[in-house]
């Protein structure tokens, strides 16, 4: 039968609540810690005085001065304390919720609260698996033997042998050194009485009784015929045997381990290894909680993998940075849940429906670096992103250095979703896309040799349905950027976006004639590929005989000005 919670624990997390608040804070060198719990609000005045002394006299004021509270004499603090707590525990009606500093929130062992509620496994990033293998009680290892060894039995058994053994050293005692004693306790005695009368000397062996040790066992690693301790194992082996038994002790757990939830803390579990092992890790650590009955096994980690970002739980997904003065910066914890994610974006944008169809999708494909970026350009496709890397190159501007991530999301309708998760998640975004000018008249154009007149005017109208799409989304994309919501833009660049009236190439055709130049000759000489190709145009970017157009320079500060 799973035990009742104390009155401690449902102080903080009453029956039928979702979620617990506990947070720490340093000031002035001091440490303190808060929780979120319901509290009467005169008994709060008793818990806020200072010592011992006073906290007894304010308690005993409020029970002279309101003897319908009923509350029973105390001579202690604890007793002051504890009937409070009880108090509140049987008129849950009359609380109200209050910020109650407490010092036994961290820690997971002995009384501590949290340890009532969670049992907590901590994985460090420079934890050794040969730290674990150990049968100790605090390891992963010893858990797992808690846990999934009966060692009850073999206690038992050995303790009839220990019985057995003391009582044989009792006879042995008894035949080897009782004669002697015997004689030697009288002959004392026997002095002893010339002094002093009615008493008598008694010497009898001290029996030396080992205690019954707990067994114990020990983790090895065979490698064919060559048996090694943990230790000697490389740091790939030893972080996949962690998790291997970080997976075993959750499977293993004992129903009667009672209410406590299993939570297992990761930090960087993609360490030491291959990125298909990475993978796997990632598998196994979802797996722990999709498998765990009742929901008893949590799992978190800390990771810089972006093979560690689920899609389908990109709700899941805690961001930290750093914001505020240099002197005193704070950690900001962000995330972003569907509904938040509807709300952000105008249904004339982005559907509802295609925002719970795609959104974790694009968490998993192309967002999932940004995710650890500084800032994210988002652009249509890879041909444009390679050719403001080679921007960047060509001016000794090293864009991971920084932590800028370009990010091709696909095209331009995929751009305000993408956009919308990375800013809910604190991730500055900058946009590049193309208004589209001439992609109608270019369509039209490629469809004069179609001879079937029905065929023809078909693709007419879908061209034509496609040029009032891309007026449209010109516009609703601006204006959510915060721009003049023009459908058909002009050339561009501002601090947040930049737009082409046409398409990029078309600009760096008029602009750049050098990268078309270098382009050709990329392809003539077989370095490069014909068509589009993001290499070629990348490293025609990187060495055209001339600097970029204005508007790429532009996007470049506009970049720096971003991550300063």
């Amino acid at each position: 039968m799973p035990r009742p919670r104390p009155q401690s624990a449902r102080r903080y997390a009453p029956d039928g609540a979702e979620t617990v608040s506990v947070w720490r804070t340093w000031e002035a060198g001091e440490d303190k810690i808060t929780g979120k719990a319901l509290a009467y609000g005169p008994f709060e005045e008793i818990r806020r005085q200072e010592g011992a002394m006073a906290r007894r006299k304010a308690y005993n004021t409020l029970r002279d001065s309101d003897p319908s509270l009923g509350l029973p004499s105390a001579g202690s603090e604890k007793a002051v304390l504890e009937a409070m707590v009880t108090w509140e525990s049987g008129h849950r009606g009359r609380l109200t919720e209050s910020e109650v500093e407490d010092t036994h929130f961290f820690g997971f062992a002995g009384q501590s609260k949290l340890a009532e509620l969670i049992d907590f496994v901590f994985i460090s990033a420079d934890l050794r698996a040969y730290e674990e293998a150990d049968d100790r009680k605090a390891s992963a290892i010893g858990r797992i033997l808690d846990h999934a060894v009966d060692r009850t039995e073999a206690n038992e058994q050995l303790g009839v042998i220990e019985d057995n053994a003391h009582q044989a050293r009792l006879d042995v005692h008894s035949t080897v050194y009782g004669p002697t004693l015997i004689d030697l306790s009288a002959a004392l005695s026997e002095e002893v009485a010339r002094f002093t009368t009615g008493r008598q000397v008694l010497v009898t062996p001290v029996l030396q009784s080992p205690k019954l040790a707990k067994t114990s066992f020990q983790v090895s690693i065979k490698d064919g015929a060559a048996e090694t301790s943990v230790h000697r194992q490389g740091h790939g082996f030893q972080r996949a045997l962690i998790i291997g038994a970080l997976k075993l002790l959750s499977e293993r757990r004992r129903p009667e381990a009672g209410t406590r939830t299993l939570c297992l803390a990761v930090e960087e579990p993609e360490l030491f290894q291959h990125p298909p092992q990475a993978r796997t890790f990632a598998e196994v650590l979802r797996g722990l909680v999709a498998s765990s009955p009742d929901g008893r096994t949590q799992v978190m980690y800390a990771t810089h993998n972006p093979v560690f970002i689920e899609p389908r739980s990109y709700h899941e997904i805690r961001r930290l940075g750093r914001d505020g003065a240099e002197d005193h910066p704070v950690t900001q914890v962000r995330k972003i849940s569907e509904p938040e994610l509807i709300q952000s974006l105008p249904d004339d944008l982005v559907s509802e429906k295609s925002i719970k169809r795609q959104a974790g999708i694009k968490c998993a494909g192309a967002l999932a670096e940004g995710f650890f970026a500084q800032a994210v350009v988002l652009v249509e496709g890879d041909t444009d992103g390679a050719i403001l890397i080679g921007c960047a190159e060509r001016e000794q501007l090293s864009l991971g250095a920084r932590g800028i991530s370009v990010i091709s999301v696909g095209g331009k309708d995929n751009i305000a979703l993408c956009h919308a998760i990375l800013v809910a998640l604190g991730v500055p975004c900058y946009v590049v896309f193309d208004g589209d000018a001439g992609s109608a008249a270019r369509s039209r154009q490629g469809i004069q040799n179609i001879r079937n007149e029905d065929e023809r005017l078909k693709k007419e109208r879908t061209f034509e349905e496609q040029a009032r799409k891309d007026l449209t989304l010109n516009a609703n994309l601006l204006g959510y950027l915060g721009a003049s919501p023009a459908p058909r833009p002009v050339t561009e660049s501002a601090s947040k976006h930049t737009v082409f009236e046409d398409t990029l190439e078309t600009y760096l055709a008029d602009h750049w004639p050098a990268w078309g130049v270098r382009t050709k000759e990329l392809i003539a000489s077989g370095d490069g590929f014909p068509a589009k190709n993001s290499a070629t145009y990348r490293e025609a970017a990187r060495t055209a005989s001339t600097p970029p157009p204005f508007e790429l320079q532009a996007v470049l500060e506009n970049l720096k000005a971003m991550v300063k």
